[in-house]
């Protein structure tokens, strides 16, 4: 899975209350302070941080509602854009999250992380020649904090092709701009276990498990790879750490059925 990113911000400070005062006539009245007043962007601000917020809490409609009140007070804000983007992603209503990203590609000028979050938005959709043109932008980009992710995006696009040497050469891009960034041999190594090579699986989920000590899916694939070693101690070590690191999660429900299975 391919992991999906959020753009935060702060509110600005809404600053001193001017005071004015009027002259007519050579008559000086009495100084009476302005009413305080909101500017526009702060109340888009305002309506983005708290957008940010339901999504943390995976609220997906109250997101998309303070998103759609801030974009009426700043429409041209591209991280306004991607929020909408995100909310709209969440509840599946895809081409609305695609018009958006394409406005905040527009109104960043052409910002790379906006062209890497509408490749991974294109591989959901499984336009999978999309995603590999939008994330080849991203990793092209010399701005880009991040080229090893795109560089994986794409070979989980070329996976998904099933243009498996093109996919093999994007991870391993990834791991040469990077090599402390685990999901790229992680997922090579999803790929050489798909195509039945076990021991060269096995060094990709260790090295993951190496860089992230706390990545479960990296232990649980090691578990699968040992299972087919018939290395079955090691698979059992393997599913206990997946169930100590993730309970509750699928790769942990999927652990303890293994374990049952060796158990008995």
């Amino acid at each position: 899975m391919m992991p999906r990113r959020l753009f935060l911000s702060s509110l600005t400070s809404m600053g001193l209350v001017v005071m004015t005062c009027i002259v007519m006539t050579f008559v000086l009245t009495a100084c009476v302070p302005s009413e305080p007043t909101i500017s526009d962007n702060q109340k888009a601000s305002y309506h983005y941080t708290l957008g940010v917020a339901s999504l943390k809490e995976q609220n997906p409609t109250g997101a998309l509602k303070e998103f759609l009140q801030a974009e009426k007070y700043d429409p041209r804000d591209p991280k306004i854009h991607a929020g909408l983007s995100q909310a709209y992603w969440i509840k599946r209503a895809y081409s609305l999250a695609e018009e958006h990203l394409k406005q905040a590609i527009k109104l960043s000028d052409e910002d790379p992380q906006y062209y890497n979050n509408i490749a991974a938005l294109y591989l959901s959709m499984e336009r999978y020649d999309d995603a590999i043109i939008a994330f080849q932008a991203a990793a092209d980009d010399l701005l880009f904090d991040h080229p090893a992710l795109a560089w994986t995006g794409i070979g989980l696009a070329y996976t998904q092709k099933r243009d498996y040497q093109s996919a093999q050469n994007a991870y391993l891009k990834a791991m040469d701009i990077d090599p402390r960034y685990y999901n790229a041999p992680f997922h090579l190594g999803e790929l050489f276990y798909n195509q039945d090579r076990p021991v060269e699986a096995l060094d990709m989920f260790t090295l993951s498990v190496k860089l992230a000590p706390n990545f479960a899916n990296g232990y649980y694939w090691q578990g699968l790879v040992y299972m087919k070693m018939k290395e079955i101690g090691k698979a059992k070590q393997a599913f206990l750490e997946v169930m100590s690191l993730a309970p509750e999660t699928e790769p942990a429900r999927l652990a303890e059925n293994y374990l049952k299975i060796i158990n008995k």
